[in-house]
């Protein structure tokens, strides 16, 4: 599903200051008798508010929306809702340029999440192309091709690891994906991956460097690569860009990120070899500790 998932797995463990909570209760066993103690401030889980809970089975919801996008998403599982967790993801996205519906198997934890699932990709303005040996495509070969605009199906499985830092992160994205009813000798422009692909099977891959701060390491910003190969066109392609999230609240997130081509076999202009994102997040379950909508609740990042 085109989504840089990195925003998923962006919020990291932080780690607890134990100190922090020894002083505290010391504060207050120090009050003076006769006086009532402070009351101590709400602890916090260590990990993060979805990090804690009972091992259950779970209807999950995670929607967003964008500039301009809208993507429904729910997840039916056991475990730890968007947290530790297995089971089935099934969501949509609707822009300006395309649909997709995609159903999928994941298995998610906080430092990897495996993901393999069918789409259904409808392209509002963009065509098959007829493949011309060497040929540089163009914005006009892509929005002016003869017949009605592509829709094709693909599976797609993809893997996500993060590796946490003081202060920082790793995380890498490998996505394989094979189409299935493109038509025989025509090339397609992968609305999910922003590239003119000729052969059904092609890989990306993500790598983010991430540095986190503020309270509770709510703030993430960071640079993303992405390279696409594996697309039987001469060269591969490479976009580089920047990312940043910030956990608002325990239940809405925001997020933006741009990236740029700088290696392209094709001449595609920026509105259409560019991957950029910038939106809003929810998250709800069943059987979660304190619910909230989206306007609701504690403003983490101070």
């Amino acid at each position: 599903m085109p989504v840089l998932i990195f925003f998923v797995v962006l919020a990291l463990a932080t780690p607890a200051v134990a100190e922090d909570i020894d002083i505290r209760v010391q504060q207050q066993s120090e009050a003076p008798q006769g006086q009532p103690a402070e009351p101590a401030p709400e602890e916090r889980p260590e990990n993060g508010y979805w990090s804690v809970g009972k091992p259950r089975f779970f209807l999950a919801a995670r929607p967003e929306v964008g500039t301009p996008y809208a993507k429904p998403y729910i997840s039916l599982g056991y475990g730890l809702p968007h947290w530790l967790w297995l089971g089935v993801d099934v969501n949509a996205i609707v822009t300006l340029e395309m649909a997709q519906a995609y159903a999928g198997l994941r298995a998610a934890s906080p430092i990897l999440d495996l993901a393999i699932g069918l789409r259904d990709t409808w392209s509002f303005d963009k065509h098959f192309m007829l493949p011309v040996p060497g040929q540089r495509f163009t914005r006009s070969d892509v929005l002016e091709g003869p017949g009605e605009p592509s829709r094709y199906w693909a599976w797609e499985a993809e893997g996500v690891g993060v590796i946490p830092l003081p202060y920082a992160g790793l995380v890498a994205n490998v996505i394989v994906v094979r189409t299935l009813d493109v038509p025989e000798d025509h090339y397609v422009y992968d609305e999910s991956y922003r590239a003119i692909v000729a052969k059904p099977l092609f890989v990306t891959l993500r790598f983010a460097a991430v540095a986190r701060f503020m309270n509770e390491y709510a703030v993430r910003v960071g640079v993303l690569t992405e390279h696409v190969f594996e697309t039987g066109r001469p060269e591969p392609i490479w976009r580089v860009g920047p990312i940043a999230s910030v956990q608002v609240t325990d239940h809405l997130e925001a997020m933006a990120g741009v990236t740029l081509a700088v290696a392209s076999p094709d001449d595609l202009g920026l509105s259409l070899s560019t991957y950029g994102i910038a939106g809003v997040r929810w998250r709800w379950a069943t059987g979660e500790a304190k619910p909230e909508a989206p306007w609701e609740g504690r403003f983490i990042p101070w």
